[in-house]
């Protein structure tokens, strides 16, 4: 047979043929949660305490970095909403880069900082402190936990809920559906339980700051999934070839993994 009947044969045998394609997607918006280390995330201001897996995980991370105080973390301190827009948008896995730009005012493009506060500003996560006469950012003011509910709430899409019964959190007010959705994720549990307050008004604390990420991780990775994925029926339990490399793998077996998104399809050659 010549070369060319060959290629007329192939042709006329590829026509013939369905070709299963494949997709496996890793699920990369969830930032995995690292381990804790035992040593205060490296502070020496960072003792045992309720908050320490947290700040010692987000460490391990490098949330912090660029964020430290003079003594270490400084975990009493009050967030600022400088510091707010570096963690949430490093928890979040975004990449961030200067453009010598800043649409607030009141932020200076030169700051290593400027470009997070502007990553925050693009996901909707801030609509920044004040528009009249000009758009704001108030970089050193403190965050209250009125305000970190919904800086939380729009960064994890967290699903609406119904009042959590908090007692000094007027239903309809600014940032209480907020609170709501961040108390039914489990996220937050409130500042008392008897009676049951949440303290909207009290700024957050950098140690407090810390939990509610890790938390917000956590809930982010459940709502993932974390169980094995279970493979539908309907994809075959067929052997494909590499065309590139000769190499042969079992279709079922490709799908593993604890975070996987799978699209298959049928198509015509």
């Amino acid at each position: 047979m010549t070369a060319p009947e060959r290629s007329a044969s192939f042709r006329r045998r590829r026509a013939g043929w369905a070709c299963l394609v494949t997709v496996a997607l890793l699920a990369a918006a969830t930032v995995p949660v690292s381990a804790t280390t035992g040593d205060g995330g490296g502070f020496s201001d960072v003792g045992e305490g309720l908050h320490t897996p947290a700040i010692e995980a987000l460490a391990e991370m490098g949330v912090f970095t660029g964020t430290e105080c003079e003594e270490g973390f400084c975990p009493r301190d009050p967030v600022e909403r400088w510091v707010m827009a570096v963690w949430l948008i490093r928890v979040l896995g975004s990449e961030v880069e200067a453009t010598g730009t800043s649409r607030f005012a009141d932020v200076d493009a030169a700051l290593w900082w400027s470009p997070y506060a502007e990553e925050l500003a693009d996901r909707e996560i801030t609509k920044g402190c004040e528009t009249d006469p000009l758009l704001l950012y108030c970089p050193e003011v403190t965050v209250t936990r009125a305000q970190m509910a919904s800086f939380l709430e729009r960064a994890f899409d967290l699903e609406p809920a119904e009042p959590a019964g908090f007692g000094d959190v007027t239903e309809g007010s600014t940032h209480a559906a907020d609170i709501d959705a961040l108390a039914a994720a489990g996220i937050t549990k409130g500042c008392e339980t008897d009676p049951l307050l949440y303290c909207p008004s009290k700024p957050v604390t950098r140690e407090e700051m810390a939990t509610f990420l890790h938390r917000a991780l956590r809930h982010q990775e459940e709502a993932a999934g974390s169980g094995p994925v279970e493979i539908s029926d309907d994809v075959p339990d067929v052997d494909l070839t590499d065309m590139s490399t000769g190499d042969t793998v079992n279709l079922r077996s490709v799908f593993t993994g604890d975070k996987a998104v799978m699209f298959w399809f049928w198509a015509e050659w």
